[in-house]
């Protein structure tokens, strides 16, 4: 068998548009006919003759290959469909799906790592601690992580994200050094590096899941950040809890005219307890300072 397969999705699967999407997303083509294609999705019945993908239920997808019957479930169903749709063309192929599934996951991790690694060289790293602006956010992320009893997938995905979260900076430094006559832009062009992450981000497919923190991470709870004005849970939930981080490191390490010098971990608490429910998300918020506080209680600040 030397093609990939084709696939078609019936009218009985709810969600259509969102299986086309991964489906082109990982390459596949699409078929409006059920008599070219070679493997089925549906939600209603499985098809002897091919290989048919049968979605039970929001968590669960039955992989049929005639007498052959594969259950799949996750929790999530993106995630749901993607593997579905990878062991479905492991049975196409007569291969194991998880071999493909690790590579692909081994794959988007080494660009990851790559961008993260990029992202550190072009920052200024701290003299006493060794690490940079995105490592101190990855590290107060992490830490808060596990003070709030998130699983060990979720604290990895979120320090994924602190790491990228300023990947639109790179350049912009540079940019400035090297044209004088457009310093007086810098407040301009440091605003942008939100859009600039994330029309880069988005053109990498496995780094997708990213885009929105890096677009959003600057939006504001009351709708005065930027780049789109963002207010309250229009805002993703991982961008307010980076940016919220984020927010708290560039005050503690950062001498900007926004609040006039360096302000002391104290003063920058106080001004998130403050700014609960205004700046921040008042969940995240009143929990970062209880955090915090007993974190510093601890522990040296970093």
């Amino acid at each position: 068998m030397n093609k990939f397969p084709t696939f078609f999705i019936d009218n009985s699967f709810s969600d259509k548009t969102l299986c086309e999407k991964i489906l082109n997303r990982m390459k596949f083509t699409v078929s409006t006919s059920f008599d070219n294609s070679d493997i089925i999705i549906s939600s209603k019945r499985s098809y002897d003759d091919k290989i048919c993908i049968f979605f039970e239920k929001q968590n669960r997808a039955v992989i049929s290959n005639n007498s052959d019957f594969t259950a799949i479930e996750d929790s999530k169903i993106f995630n749901l469909i993607e593997l579905s749709i990878l062991k479905s063309t492991f049975l196409f192929y007569d291969n194991n799906v998880y071999n493909l599934y690790d590579l692909k996951d081994r794959y988007r991790n080494k660009i990851s790592k790559f961008l993260q690694a990029l992202v550190v060289t072009m920052e200024v790293e701290d003299k006493d601690t060794n690490m940079s602006h995105s490592q101190r956010v990855a590290f107060y992320s992490e830490e808060f992580s596990k003070f709030l009893g998130k699983d060990d997938d979720e604290i990895k995905k979120i320090k994924e994200l602190a790491m990228l979260h300023d990947i639109g900076r790179i350049g912009i430094e540079q940019l400035m050094l090297f044209t004088p006559t457009r310093i007086n832009d810098f407040e301009t062009w440091d605003l942008e590096h939100t859009v600039t992450g994330s029309i880069f981000l988005s053109s990498i497919d496995e780094l997708w899941f990213s885009v929105p923190v890096v677009r959003s991470h600057h939006e504001f709870w009351n709708g005065t950040g930027y780049p789109d004005g963002l207010s309250g849970e229009e805002i993703p939930y991982y961008a307010r809890y980076i940016g919220l981080i984020d927010w708290f490191d560039i005050a503690t390490h950062t001498a900007t005219s926004e609040y006039e010098g360096i302000l002391s971990p104290q003063q920058a608490i106080d001004f998130i307890s403050n700014n609960s429910g205004i700046l921040f998300d008042p969940i995240l918020a009143n929990k970062f300072v209880e955090f915090i506080n007993n974190f510093l209680e601890k522990n040296k600040f970093v």
